[in-house]
Order: C-alpha cells, then structure tokens, then sequence
C-alpha cells in the first residue's frame, strides 16, 4: 500500500508538469510572486522530512500501522503542494521558475521513499 500512495503521488507531479506544457500560460509576469513561491516551495519540502520523521517516530512508538501510513501520506501531500505552487506560476506568472517547483517536488516524493525499516519497526513491535 505503502509503494502505492508513493507511486501515485510521484505520477501526480508528472501529470501536473505535462498539463502545465499542454495549456501553457498567459499570465503577465511578476518576478516578486513567482521568487515567493519558489521560496515556499523550497520550505515546504523540508518540513516534509521533519513531518514525515517525527510522525513515524510516534507510530512505531504506539506499533500503529495506520499512523505510520497517515505519516507517509501526510510527507507526500506536503511535497506534492511544491507542484502545486508550480501550477500557481506557471498560470498566473508564465514564469520559467514553476519548473523548479516541480523538480524540488519530484525529488521531495523521490527522497521520501517508503521505508522497511519503519514498517518493520512497527510490525515486529506489535508481534
């Protein structure tokens, strides 16, 4: 399940970058709010990590499966809001820096991998 909601999320980005090269943009440009997203998006992607990290730690401390699934989703949701900001350039600004949006939010979903050793952690403490 674990794979699944990760591969998911990586093809959303995916598909979020191919629909912003399909429609294309026709907004004005406006360097002060694409820096800004860029910006935000470059942060949220970190507090994925802390998110992501202290989440898990507190369900293999209650040997909670689904806690450690929420910790997951929760992590992929954050990075995949990088892409979503992305979108928000790209439309409203025709900026080229929506592009690295999409990038940090790939490699965010990519790092942010499922990890055995927590679903281990979490199966052979409930045993």
């Amino acid at each position: 399940m674990f794979l699944i909601l990760w591969a998911g999320s990586f093809a959303s980005v995916v598909l979020m970058a191919t629909l912003a090269m399909v429609v294309g943009s026709h907004g004005e440009p406006n360097p002060t709010l694409s820096y800004a997203l860029l910006g935000a998006g470059l942060m949220v992607v970190p507090v994925s990590f802390l998110l992501k990290k202290n989440l898990a730690q507190q369900a293999i401390n209650k040997n909670d499966l689904a806690a450690l699934q929420s910790a997951q989703i929760v992590a992929l949701a954050v990075c995949e809001s990088a892409a979503m900001l992305g979108i928000l350039d790209r439309f409203v600004t025709a900026s080229m820096t929506g592009w690295f949006l999409f990038g940090i939010s790939a490699v965010g979903i990519l790092i942010n991998f499922p990890s055995k050793d927590q679903i281990r952690a979490v199966s052979y403490q409930s045993k």
